[in-house]
Parts: structure tokens; C-alpha cells; sequence
């Protein structure tokens, strides 16, 4: 009789002669029930705890890679846990220290990301990024699915972390996945599915240090210069060109640019109006986050205040519309019967209702490339207006207009000036 190999998780396998789920540990057969029923998965995972707690749990196998980088295989991780995050809908787990053996790594991970995709919601309740880095934790975890949730440690978790550098995944993009999958087993200690010595175990981990790891460093974000902004504005739609002249001028985050309302704007003083976005980052904390727009603003925003007051400001269906009528403006021939309408009833994709970070990002990466010139990130604009702000009125005032709580964090936006280091050597030689 066929024997399980040394260093792997025995899998549950379909019986199709008698319609049960079975498992061959240690030599010998075990029947679990119906296939597909959740008695027979939790039945499974409690054998295999039973095994491991008297043989100890297999070592991880040499050479498996991460599924993060494969498309196709992300979609089989996202579907399985997905599945086992449905079949465990609903259903009381249990505490004791059996019930906790009989839970594997992709059982936590499962209710989880259901928990996350239920928690982490925004103002118009859709996923926030929070979610997207749940996910990433979890496919980082898919090697280690059918490992019992108690015998994951320090030890695997820095394994984990190999394998993320092994793929050449960033050391702040390393510390972030750690960090996230640290989460994942405190919230699974905090509900009982765990010992919190467990999580506590993972905690001790250190993060990777800065020239101490062979994983690759991030370039620092920089500012972009005005004559680089200048160049990519004249290959953008008006909408995203003032969009990017706000953002030049306010220092807002991409995503409080994004989500400006006229309702959310007072403008009772006419020399310096108001702005409280409906969110932003740090929301969640209870902090208010206060715009001021000046003169200039004031200028570039004031067309696109006229409209509903609960609409958003700049809308890319507004910026299609424009778009077209000035492709008509040139045409040469005339627009014939066939050419009127040609668009599809049942577009894959549709128009949204305002600019995402992401589509305005897209938007200036294309024009960029179209202008010539250094590729770009709306969020440099944020740090371009820091270090104006920086050099002009000092760091407290820039920190005050980024809507930062520390000073220590508007170093990290606002470049140091190489004028004021020059003027002080002019002057004390």
C-alpha cells in the first residue's frame, strides 16, 4: 500500500466509488464523509492535526515558489479560499485545543479575508486597499495552506519571506506582506481560532534592515520638476490637466483630488475657501482633514463647481464628452449615418462617475510617454508642493498644509533646500 512521503501534507481526496472524501495518513485510509461537505473538511483537518501533534508538522518543501506572480494560480488561490471562506459561512468554531489543531493555515486566511472584505469599506462601500493587501498576505501563505495554523512560526514566516525575496519582491515590500500576514494571525488569535502564543511567536520577527537583506531598495520618491509638469499638461485632457494643476498647487493626496465635491468645498470667504473631503487617509483615527485653496485654486476649480452640489468635480465622462466634440470640430469630412452612434449597448466597461487614483495615474503615464519625457506619479506633485512650501514658509507650515500630525513625516515629502545650505555658507564661509 502506498505510503505518504516524508515532508508533505497528505490530501483529501475524492472516492469516487463510494461519493466520499478520503485521506491517506500514514499508510493507512480515513473516510471523512460526503465529499464537498463541511464535515468532511473540518473531519480532514482534524486528523491531520491529531497526526502532526503526535509526528510534528512536515517541513516546507525546498524549491516551492509563491503563487503571487502567476495569474493563473493566483486565480486557484483566490477561488480556494474563497470556496473555504463560504463553506465556513455561518458555522461556530469551537475553542478547544483539538478544534484548534484541526484548523490549517488556508482555514484562518479564509475568514480573514472575508472579515477584511466585510471591515475595510469606504465611504461609497467599496474594498478599501486594505483588502488588496490582505490578499497579498494570503497568496504569500499559499505554500504553506495545509499546514496546521498552530505550527506556523517564526521559522516559516521568515521561509515565507525568503521566498519573497527570492522573487525579487522589494525589502518594503517584504516588510509590508510580513507585517500583513502578523495581522492575520493576531485577528485569528483575537477570535479563538489560535493561541495567542501563536501570534505573540510571530511578533519576535525582525523586519528586514536596510543593506542587511539581498532584497532590491525602492528609489525614493522625488519632486517633479514644473518643466516636466509643464510638458505632460499640454498632452492631457483639460479635466486631468486641472486636475493636475490643483494638485500642483494644493499638495491634496491623488485621492482627495479625486473625490472633490462642491458641497464639501465653503466658500463664505472669498479669498480663501475650505475644503473637508468626505474621507482621507487617516480618517479612521478621527482626525478632520482641512484644505485651504487659495486664490490661484480658486481659479483653475471654480468651472467645475457648477453642477449638482453632491456630484463630483471632475468627472471622466465630462472629459469624453469634450474629447469628442473636439474630434468632430476637426474632422474634414462629414460624420456619416453609420458613424453617429457606434457605441456598444453592453460596453465591458463603462464611464465612471469620477477619477480614481488609479485612472488619473494612467492618465499622466500616457501623456508622459506621449510628451517624451521622465515618466511620472501624481503623488510627486505632493512632494513638489512640500518642498516649495518648505522653502518658503518653513517645515511647520508645510506640514500643517500636507495635514500631517508629525513633522517627522514631512521630512519624508518636503527636500531639504540646497538654497538655504548655500546662503549659509555665503554667509559664515
Amino acid at each position: 500500500m502506498p505510503r505518504t512521503k516524508a515532508g508533505t501534507v497528505p490530501k483529501l481526496q475524492h472516492h469516487r466509488a463510494t461519493g466520499q472524501a478520503r485521506v491517506l495518513i500514514a499508510g493507512r485510509h480515513h473516510y471523512c464523509g460526503l465529499w464537498g461537505s463541511r464535515e468532511s473538511i473540518a473531519k480532514y483537518h482534524r486528523l491531520l492535526g491529531e497526526f502532526f501533534n503526535a509526528n510534528g508538522a512536515p517541513p516546507v518543501a525546498e524549491g516551492k515558489q509563491s503563487a503571487a506572480g502567476d495569474g493563473r494560480r493566483r486565480e486557484e488561490v483566490t477561488g480556494r479560499i474563497r470556496g473555504i471562506a463560504a463553506a465556513s459561512a455561518g458555522s461556530h468554531i469551537e475553542t478547544s485545543r483539538d478544534d484548534q489543531l484541526a484548523l490549517c493555515v488556508c482555514d484562518i486566511a479564509a475568514r480573514y479575508l472575508r472579515h477584511c472584505e466585510a471591515y475595510y469599506r469606504d465611504f461609497n462601500g467599496r474594498r478599501t486597499s486594505s483588502c488588496d493587501g490582505a490578499r497579498m498576505a494570503i497568496r504569500a501563505l499559499e505554500p504553506f495552506f495545509d499546514i496546521p495554523a498552530v505550527y506556523f512560526g517564526p521559522l516559516r514566516l521568515q521561509a515565507m519571506r525568503a521566498l519573497l525575496v527570492e522573487q525579487g519582491r522589494p525589502r518594503v515590500t517584504c516588510n509590508r506582506i510580513v507585517n500583513s500576514v502578523r495581522r492575520l494571525f493576531k485577528w485569528a488569535a483575537s477570535q479563538e481560532l489560535i493561541p495567542v502564543s501563536v501570534s505573540g511567536a510571530l511578533a519576535t520577527v525582525e523586519p528586514l534592515k536596510a543593506n542587511r537583506t539581498t532584497a532590491p531598495e525602492l528609489p525614493p520618491v522625488k519632486p517633479v520638476s514644473d518643466e516636466v509638469l509643464e510638458a505632460t499638461l499640454a498632452h492631457l485632457p483639460k479635466v486631468v490637466a486641472d486636475m493636475a494643476r490643483l494638485h500642483r498647487l494644493t499638495g491634496v493626496r491623488p485621492g482627495e483630488l479625486c473625490i472633490m465635491r462642491p458641497c464639501d468645498i465653503d466658500r463664505s470667504d472669498t479669498e480663501v475657501w475650505t475644503y473637508r473631503p468626505i474621507t482621507h487617509k487617516t480618517a479612521w483615527r478621527g482626525d478632520e482633514r482641512v484644505i485651504h485653496i487659495g486664490p490661484k485654486a480658486q481659479a483653475i476649480l471654480e468651472p467645475y463647481l457648477y453642477q449638482p452640489t453632491n456630484a463630483f468635480c471632475f468627472s471622466p465622462l465630462e472629459s469624453e464628452i469634450a474629447r469628442h466634440k473636439e474630434q468632430r470640430a476637426c474632422r474634414k469630412s462629414r460624420v456619416q449615418p453609420s458613424q453617429r452612434n457606434r457605441r456598444k449597448k453592453k460596453p465591458k466597461r463603462r464611464v465612471g462617475t469620477r477619477y480614481t487614483t488609479a485612472s488619473y495615474r494612467r492618465a499622466i503615464d500616457r501623456a508622459a510617454t506621449d510628451a517624451k519625457v521622465e515618466h511620472w506619479f501624481p503623488n510627486q506633485l505632493r512632494h513638489t508642493a512640500a518642498t516649495e512650501i518648505r522653502e518658503m514658509f518653513g517645515i511647520e507650515a508645510a506640514s500643517t498644509r500636507l495635514g500631517h500630525k508629525s513633522i517627522s513625516v514631512t521630512q519624508v515629502y518636503a527636500e531639504k533646500s540646497v538654497k538655504l545650505s548655500r546662503d549659509v555658507a555665503r554667509q559664515i564661509g
